[in-house]
């Protein structure tokens, strides 16, 4: 349970060492959240940073198999290892022998679309998935990776930690939030690749500064959740570098994906080795440009996933619940979460499509569109606003403004104003919350 220091690196690498299994922590779970990953994984130890003290043993306060507490920081409880100590004495551990189907990690998932899900991965499956997306993304000894990414989160663990070790490059990292720690980490370090959830590109474009950003910046990577085709282009204007994305789930792969085309920018891409992808609609494959289900073959699912997953899985495939469609040159693009589809008077509505007309309006900051019980054969549509400065547009003038792009089954029939959103520990929306 650590932030973006070195000793979340440390830690990695002496504990892969170790064989031991390594369970990485969203360091904003709260004492519940952390208690259920703890108790389920039958973790024997943490690693924490002292700004978690509290949380962490609120949450082991009732557990038995927790018995090792090792805290980074001014730690204060009697029964917490300093980790100084340890690095201060290093041992030779002897060979190192590990054999490729020992568990290495095991990843929970953010629960922002349900209860968290758990997956184990094996030396050889993190090897292999690191190896394909190196296949895709090639990273050189001389370039310095900079990530937003908590290293916890599988793509911060894999396309970050993993993949620039494999490679032999670098790794900057800092507090993104703490200015003073940016600037310098940025002119030391120059990184050549920026790694970052979707919602920091939106705080980039804030910005509005070229310069915010290092000349040294080749290229950018984002995955894990939704970027909008206007944030992606306002970004390409203001900084004029390429932004890369990938796709991916803790449950199946754990990365998918890697779009590395710059003519399809909003494309998350073409499918890595050893995993295969098909739309469907319940059972039936659907053509070119249609939106259908992702669908999910990988060599690298274990039994223990499949087991896990078995009701999703349907003739081989793993049903994902994501909606997209395929072009006619086999780019894949992320549609919408199936789950969030809204269904008005036997149409279709995906949220995004009214999500990214509303947001244009001047005086709107964000806006999550979600769809409310009706009656058994329809939903009304509802959304959520988050103003620009608190002053929001009266019903009727936003009405005439989504006019001019939607069609009127697309309309929200009730805004409702908020000052902000619900969110999982990963940032994302968790839209059952609103309802």
């Amino acid at each position: 349970m650590l932030p973006n220091i070195p000793e979340m690196i440390y830690t990695w690498l002496a504990l892969s060492r170790l064989e031991a299994i390594m369970v990485p922590v969203n360091v904003h779970y709260k004492s519940l959240a952390l208690r259920y990953i703890i108790d389920d994984s039958t973790a024997d130890g943490i690693i924490f940073h002292a700004d978690y003290e509290e949380d962490v043993y609120s949450a082991t306060s009732i557990l038995n198999t927790c018995k090792i507490f090792i805290g980074i920081g001014e730690c204060t409880n009697d029964e917490t290892i300093n980790f100084q100590e340890y690095t201060e004495k290093s041992v030779f551990g002897g060979p190192y022998n590990s054999d490729e189907n020992d568990t290495n990690v095991i990843f929970y998932s953010g629960a922002s679309t349900g209860p968290a899900k758990y997956a184990k991965y094996s030396n050889w499956q993190l090897f292999k998935n690191t190896d394909d997306y190196l296949s895709a993304i090639t990273y050189k000894p001389n370039d310095i990776i900079f990530t937003q990414y908590p290293l916890t989160h599988f793509i911060g663990y894999i396309a970050v930690m993993n993949a620039a070790v494999n490679a032999g490059a670098s790794i900057a990292i800092c507090d993104v939030e703490n200015e003073i720690e940016y600037s310098k980490t940025m002119t030391t370090a120059h990184p050549s690749h920026l790694i970052a959830k979707p919602q920091y590109f939106s705080y980039l474009n804030q910005k509005n500064d070229k310069n915010y950003l290092p000349d040294s910046i080749q290229l950018a990577i984002t995955g894990g959740g939704r970027m909008k085709k206007d944030i992606h282009k306002i970004f390409s204007s203001i900084y004029k570098i390429p932004v890369f994305k990938i796709y991916g789930m803790v449950e199946a792969g754990p990365l998918l994906t890697v779009n590395t085309n710059r003519d399809k920018p909003t494309s998350i891409g073409t499918t890595l080795c050893n995993i295969s992808i098909v739309l469907k609609n319940g059972s039936e494959m659907v053509k070119e440009d249609t939106i259908g289900e992702i669908c999910v073959i990988s060599t690298i699912l274990t039994e223990d996933l499949q087991d896990l997953l078995q009701e999703n899985i349907h003739d081989g495939w793993y049903h994902t619940g994501d909606l997209g469609r395929c072009d006619m040159d086999g780019y894949l693009y992320f549609v919408d979460r199936k789950a969030y589809v809204i269904h008005v008077r036997g149409f279709e509505v995906y949220p995004e499509q009214i999500e990214t007309v509303i947001a244009k309006h001047p005086k709107i900051k964000e806006v999550v569109v979600a769809g409310v019980y009706q009656d058994e054969y329809s939903e009304t549509i509802q959304a959520y606003i988050i103003a620009e400065d608190g002053k929001h547009p009266d019903d009727k003038e936003l009405i005439e403004f989504i006019k001019k792009e939607l069609p009127p089954y697309q309309i929200p029939k009730k805004f409702v104003y908020v000052t902000h959103f619900p969110r999982s520990a990963t940032g994302k929306v968790v839209r059952q919350a609103l309802k």
